[in-house]
C-alpha cells in the first residue's frame, strides 16, 4: 500500500512537470507544413518566447517555473499565430498558455 502511495504521489508530481521545462516543437503538430518550414517557425517562436522572457524579468530574478511559464506562453501563442495545434489538447479543456504575451 505504501509503494502505491508514493507511485500516485510522483505521478501527481510529475504529471504538473511542464512548468519546468520550455516547451519545444515537439509539443505541436506541423500539420501540412514541410520539415523546413515548421523547424523555421518553430525557431522564429523560441526567439520571440526567449524574448519575451528576457523582457519580462529584466531586472528581477524570478523563480525557475515563472521564467518557464513566461517562456511557454510567449512560445504557445507564436506556434498558434503560425497555425499549429499543441499536441494532445483537447479544445473542450482550457489551455493554461492561452494568454497574448503580445497584446496590440
Amino acid at each position: 500500500m505504501r509503494n502505491v502511495l508514493a507511485l500516485a504521489a510522483c505521478a501527481l508530481v510529475l504529471g504538473g512537470c511542464e512548468s519546468l521545462g520550455d516547451l519545444t516543437s515537439d509539443a505541436f503538430e506541423p500539420g501540412a507544413a514541410s520539415p523546413s518550414r515548421f523547424e523555421l517557425d518553430s525557431g522564429d517562436c523560441t526567439d520571440q518566447a526567449n524574448t519575451a522572457r528576457n523582457f519580462e524579468i529584466a531586472g528581477i530574478t524570478g523563480t525557475h517555473a515563472e521564467r518557464h511559464e513566461i517562456f511557454n506562453r510567449a512560445f504557445t501563442q507564436c506556434m498558434r499565430k503560425y497555425g499549429y495545434i499543441r499536441r494532445g489538447f483537447s479544445p473542450d479543456v482550457p489551455d493554461p498558455y492561452a494568454v497574448d504575451p503580445f497584446p496590440d
